[in-house]
């Protein structure tokens, strides 16, 4: 492979403003010159009853789950405003959905106790029922306002466990088309553009008036993050180009060269 198999490459990101300068800086590390065209943003609005209710028993779980790096980042936010301890959390032990959700975990010094060989929700709530006993116990899963209900429920039905449910954020649509950025992708195009989760393919097909590339700028090749992404570019029917095996810099830059030289 050259040194810089994306010499002359323009790929746009999409993520959340301020997020991902890992993938970004692992693009440009290859060649590419990158954009970014945040198509989602996030908020991080708990649920402030149930909250409450959450912290006020947090000592009583014997798990909590996190569906996403967000929830995360969101959860301990909303704990160290209550507390200024982080054994707060009690004797809990931690499930993560993925390798972005684990070191997310990791950077508040709390190992995972358990994360799903595949990043999406049913298969840690498969691991979790069938490598721990979770009847009966308490379980927290931290999550936000899109996710799908079926990990909670899975867990309660599935593994008989006590379950309580816990939106930390909301994820929205970020209007983009009057950006400096957007005219620029409307101007040139790109070689490439990533998209990071459904919300933010949904977002693309909702501003696509004001996102369409000129006649003659280039038409980008779309890369996904995960299977799940990539069902939503089939569904909205955006031609797949490449899909990342794993949210890492290294897998969405080889996917975005895989992507590029077919």
């Amino acid at each position: 492979m050259s040194r810089l198999p994306l010499r002359d490459r323009l790929v746009v990101l999409t993520r959340p403003e301020g997020r991902g300068a890992d993938w970004k800086s692992a693009l440009a590390d290859a060649g590419a010159a990158v954009s970014e065209l945040p198509l989602i943003a996030i908020s991080f609005q708990p649920e402030d009853a149930v909250l409450t209710e959450v912290l006020d028993g947090m000592g009583e779980y014997d798990w909590i789950v996190f569906t996403s790096a967000n929830g995360v980042r969101g959860f301990f936010d909303r704990l160290f405003e209550r507390f200024s301890d982080i054994r707060a959390v009690g004797g809990a032990r931690f499930a993560c959905v993925g390798p972005a959700t684990e070191r997310q975990l990791r950077s508040y010094h709390l190992p995972s106790d358990l994360t799903a060989a595949h990043a999406d929700a049913r298969a840690l709530g498969q691991e979790l029922i069938e490598k721990h006993d979770v009847e009966n116990q308490k379980v927290l899963v931290v999550t936000g306002s899109l996710n799908s209900p079926e990990l909670p429920r899975l867990l309660a039905e599935g593994g008989m466990a006590i379950v309580d449910t816990l939106r930390v954020y909301a994820t929205e649509e970020n209007p983009v088309g009057t950006s400096p950025e957007a005219a620029e992708f409307r101007r040139r195009g790109a070689d490439a553009i990533v998209f990071a989760s459904p919300s933010a393919v949904e977002s693309f097909v909702h501003q696509a008036a004001s996102l369409r590339p000129d006649v003659g700028a280039r038409q980008p090749k779309a890369v996904a993050v995960g299977t799940t992404t990539a069902d939503a570019l089939r569904r909205a029917g955006i031609p797949l180009g490449a899909t990342a095996s794993a949210p890492t810099a290294s897998a969405i830059r080889d996917a975005v060269i895989a992507a590029l030289a077919s």
